[in-house]
């Protein structure tokens, strides 16, 4: 694989995640995957600065080429429908195979196959969750990604191809990230419309709060920003919470902690205050870490 072979956006994607062309395996796509959640972030301002947008049309159209402008443009990442779609685009265009699954009807993530193997591996940039590596989901049956206190499993259902997503934090699990999968079924991007519809719908989960996450191995953390609570996690587990006073401390810790000075964060907040949600006010009952 040469970039000559490659379109410019996927060329510039890799450049965004500093990443290099390699031939396609195992720790080339660890590779990616690390980058890719170290340099984007897993966000919803973007899912704001695109609400009204969705409503008019209806529906979201997959776009791996406005993703990566995006990201150069204003630093947005997304959340799993842009985030994994867009890396599915790119992992095709770099020789992988690639295909969707989709999480307790809610979530996208991939199945990604090396080329002359037979396995597939879990790979999901789309969640905030330390998928660092791909998972071997047949031949890997304990397999645990964790940082932090945020520990992940995927196990195997009784059926074949079925499987359980776990997530804790700080050894409790989380009763709404309990996902079933089946690997047997295939997916393309319009299959999720409906799941979409209700991801946009007023007043939801991710339209009706602030949210940002982003891993900094360097640093040995992960930020996240619910509202105005910034959440520093530490690889030792401890937790770091600061609570913002108004919107120039939310520009400063976007700024200088997640390091993203093109993220429209002061638009979200309007679209949001719009929507009737004052995120120094509204404190419902988050997973912030």
């Amino acid at each position: 694989m040469t970039q000559k072979q490659l379109p410019q956006w996927a060329m510039d994607y890799l450049h965004y995640i500093q990443v290099p062309v390699r031939e396609t395996s195992y720790s080339y796509l660890k590779e990616i995957s690390t980058a890719h959640l170290n340099r984007i972030p897993f966000e919803n301002i973007s899912t704001m600065l695109h609400y009204k947008e969705y409503h008019e049309k209806g529906k979201l159209v997959q776009d791996e080429k406005r993703f990566v402008n995006q990201l150069f443009q204003y630093h947005m990442g997304g959340t799993c429908y842009m985030l994994n779609s867009s890396l599915h685009q790119l992992l095709k265009q770099l020789g992988f195979h690639s295909r969707y699954t989709f999480l307790g009807g809610g979530h996208v993530a991939l199945l990604v196959r090396l080329p002359n193997e037979g396995e597939e591996l879990y790979v999901d940039v789309g969640n905030g969750s330390p998928f660092f590596e791909p998972i071997r989901l047949e031949t890997d049956s304990r397999n645990v990604s964790q940082y932090g206190g945020i520990e992940v499993r995927i196990r195997q259902g009784n059926e074949h191809g079925a499987y359980k997503y776990y997530r804790y934090v700080d050894g409790k699990l989380l009763a709404d990230m309990d996902w079933s999968f089946d690997t047997n079924k295939t997916y393309q991007f319009d299959d999720f419309q409906s799941a979409i519809r209700e991801y946009f719908q007023y007043n939801g989960p991710f339209t009706s709060a602030l949210r940002c996450q982003i891993w900094q191995l360097s640093q040995k953390r992960s930020l996240s920003l619910v509202n105005n609570v910034l959440s520093i996690r530490y690889s030792d587990g401890e937790v770091e919470k600061r609570v913002l006073t108004d919107r120039y401390e939310i520009r400063s810790v976007i700024d200088h902690e997640f390091n993203l000075p093109k993220l429209p964060v002061e638009s979200a907040i309007e679209i949001l205050e719009e929507l009737g949600v004052n995120i120094f006010q509204d404190q419902k009952e988050y997973e912030v870490d």
